[in-house]
């Protein structure tokens, strides 16, 4: 069992920033990631954090405004269990996952002007389905004008979509694209005004 704990603070100008950068390989890996006050960031767009190998557990926290995190699991991520957690606005998470099978993503947000991201091939002008079968999606989103995007390719894939659990969220848009073989579960529970759902299954 491998496991890497960093934490991260910006203490004082929000010019700085704190910067970690992953590239993981092999299984049965830890990472736990704290990042605070803001304008964190984990890897970048053109060098997001590769992650490959079976059974890593993957915990982000960022708090504080414009934060973002780029992250590409490759096809040998099998049982991957990644959560993110933001608090604040105008952060962005973008996630390639490209295979594996049996994966459990958690993402919980609370503010406003967020965007989530999940897909393949993430980082060109097509935003294909994730190749992932058996996975299981939560997204627990509080807060207004957020944007969330999930096009996965996938069977027997079950995503549990939350808005407004504690407080009523309004101006929000889900997109949510289900294909593949085998069923396709969605559960999208919303509290606010103004939301707009986009859910495609075939």
């Amino acid at each position: 069992m491998k496991k890497l704990i960093l934490l991260l603070s910006l203490l004082s100008s929000p010019v700085f920033a704190a910067e970690v950068y992953i590239d993981q390989a092999g299984g049965a890996a830890t990472v736990d990631i704290l990042q605070e006050n803001g304008m964190n960031r984990v890897n970048a767009e053109s060098d997001p954090a590769i992650l490959s190998g079976d059974d890593i557990i993957l915990n982000i926290l960022q708090s504080g405004d414009l934060n973002t995190a780029d992250l590409y699991f490759d096809q040998n991520a099998n049982s991957t269990d990644f959560s993110y957690y933001a608090t604040g606005s105008f952060n962005e998470i973008l996630a390639s996952i490209f295979g594996g099978v049996n994966n459990y993503f958690l993402t919980t947000i609370t503010g406003d002007t967020n965007i989530v991201t999940a897909c393949k091939n993430l980082y060109t002008t097509t935003c294909n389905g994730v190749i992932v079968n058996n996975t299981q999606n939560t997204l627990t989103l509080v807060g207004n004008n957020n944007e969330i995007n999930y096009a996965l390719d996938s069977g027997d894939a079950i995503n549990n979509i939350n808005i407004g659990s504690t407080v009523p969220s309004d101006f929000n848009v889900i997109n949510l694209t289900q294909t593949g073989a085998g069923e396709h579960m969605a559960t999208i529970t919303i509290d606010g005004n103004n939301n707009l759902v986009d859910l495609v299954q075939n």
